[in-house]
This record gives structure tokens, C-alpha cells and sequence, in this order.
């Protein structure tokens, strides 16, 4: 069975700042590398759906609560060497997860 997937807050506010940042970029393709970018990122959280717990713990899992982990998904929608951290938490008992934050891999971890 298939895990519904939902957004935080902040997942969402992480995701349009990273299309607003891409959009500008108008020397590689603006508003289509946007368009590239969050297809790409739709089809990578959506192999989350069947199979949530594959991947591993976060950085960040344990730091504010122990009852909740942190997983995440390391997105790399292009042929650079930089990924993107997908952070999510899975409540299997509703069949939900949740994407909390999308972030670059060099940033430091999320504090509490």
C-alpha cells in the first residue's frame, strides 16, 4: 500500500525558494530550469510512496525528539557532484509521511 505524501510548511517554503532561485537564473534556462528542477524533485519524493523506511536516519533524527525519525532522500537532479537532502518522517499507522524540509547537502544540519 501506497504512503500518502504531505508537506510541511517549510518543505513547501524550501521548495519555491529553490524554483524562485532557479527561475532567475536566466543564463540556464529561468522559469524551464525551474519547470526541469521541480518535475525532477516530484518524480524523486514520489519513489518515497511505496516504500518509505528504505531509507536511512537523518543528521538530524534524535535531536528534538527521540519518538520521531528523521529519514531522508538524497535527491541529485543534475550531473553535478551537489545533492539536495529530502527530510521526512513517516507515520506508518495512518500510512502518511511527511516532507519537512528539502535542503542543500552542504548546509549544516537543522538545529533545534
Amino acid at each position: 500500500m501506497s504512503y500518502e505524501i504531505l508537506f510541511s510548511a517549510e518543505a513547501t517554503q524550501s521548495i519555491e525558494d529553490q524554483l524562485l532561485w532557479y527561475e532567475a537564473d536566466e543564463s540556464r534556462g529561468g522559469a524551464e530550469l525551474a519547470d526541469r528542477w521541480l518535475n525532477l524533485l516530484e518524480v524523486a519524493i514520489e519513489t518515497l510512496s511505496p516504500d518509505p523506511e528504505r531509507h536511512k536516519p537523518a543528521a538530524e533524527n534524535g535531536r528534538w525528539n527521540p519518538e520521531i525519525l528523521i529519514r531522508q532522500l538524497l535527491f541529485k537532479p543534475w550531473k553535478t557532484a551537489s545533492r539536495l537532502r529530502v527530510l521526512y518522517n513517516v507515520h506508518s499507522t495512518k500510512k502518511q509521511l511527511t516532507i519537512l524540509q528539502v535542503r542543500h547537502e552542504k548546509r549544516p544540519p537543522l538545529s533545534p
